[in-house]
């Protein structure tokens, strides 16, 4: 895609990593699996939150991109770190051999490209569905390892080589081209939900609540990007409970149909008469893929339905 050139990249880096990172100051979340490589992550590791990422960081991540002298452009970067009680710096030479076999297992290629002290930088190469190229680095300190990686997307004037043969560098390669009338179809947000007319009352608060509800939502982005929200609820002899599920990626479509492509799944089932029976898990990545259509009711509004083997379910537009 691009040539970087690694040895003067890491001189540059090394004057801006030069800083002790307490993790512990840092907002941070806990991570399964990275959320955009999908690949499975050592225990223990912790997401740092885009607000709460270092300045520091940030500015090494956009030095790795300027390397590519405009060839390139950021996409979407992520901050992970090991820093528990248990954690000592003598472990981070397995946590990244376990790392390196995870992206391995995710269909991920992990090249070194260089080293200067503890820093080390390099790229990790996915060529199947589509081409998909991150840049980043790893510094182990005394309190924590730290993972940091970005990804390269082709800048649009850019050139590239295949098979010997140049070609223009399309951003259709990772995801959908901004403005294709497939993707247009589809942009927006969508919401399907239900209340049920029965209502359970509270009998010392006199309170009363719908009885079961649910409520779905897609939104669906320009830049190939999907979230989707779904909640379930059902309350019984003043017990509530409910599911929810959020999920985030990238998608394809065609006009067909749709593939969803997750780099987040999450899970949580909650019970308001037993707290301490709340479960929470990061789910399995799979891909989704629905037959697509959408239509219009009596009064003009706009719906998309997506059908799989488990039924169609539609979704009408939600006016901004």
């Amino acid at each position: 895609m691009c040539e970087i050139n690694f040895r003067s990249l890491l001189t540059s880096l090394a004057a801006v990593v030069v800083f002790v990172l307490t993790v512990q100051a840092q907002e941070t979340e806990l991570a399964a699996s990275s959320s955009i490589t999908a690949a499975r992550l050592p225990a223990g590791a912790q997401r740092l939150l885009p607000a709460s990422v270092p300045a520091e960081i940030n500015d090494a991540l956009k030095k790795i991109i300027e390397s590519g002298e405009g060839k390139i452009v950021q996409g979407e970067s992520e901050v992970l770190a090991w820093a528990d009680a248990s954690y000592r710096k003598a472990d981070a030479a397995k946590l990244i051999r376990q790392l390196q076999g995870n992206l391995e297992a995710a269909n991920w290629i992990y090249e070194v490209g260089g080293k200067e002290g503890d820093l080390t930088v390099f790229s990790v190469v996915q060529e199947t569905p589509t081409r998909r190229l991150l840049l980043g680095f790893y510094v182990p300190t005394d309190e924590a390892l730290l993972v940091a990686w970005t990804e390269a997307l082709p800048a649009a004037s850019s050139t590239s080589s295949v098979n010997g043969q140049t070609r223009p560098a399309q951003a259709t390669e990772t995801k959908p081209a901004q403005g294709s009338s497939s993707s247009l179809q589809v942009v927006g947000t969508w919401t399907n939900g239900s209340i049920s007319l029965l209502q359970e009352r509270n009998t010392i608060t006199g309170a009363t609540t719908p009885s079961n509800g649910s409520t779905f939502k897609y939104v669906f982005t320009t830049d190939g990007r999907f979230e989707f929200v779904g909640l379930m609820q059902s309350t019984m002899y003043g017990c509530t409970t409910s599911l929810f599920n959020q999920k985030a990626g990238r998608f394809e479509t065609d006009g067909k149909s749709i593939t969803l492509i997750p780099s987040k799944n999450f899970w949580r089932q909650q019970n308001s008469c037993a707290p301490n029976s709340t479960k929470e898990r990061d789910y399995t990545l799979e891909r989704e893929t629905f037959q697509l259509r959408t239509k219009t009711d009596e009064h003009g509004k706009a719906f998309i339905c997506l059908t799989s083997a488990k039924g169609e379910t539609c979704y009408r537009r939600e006016e901004r």
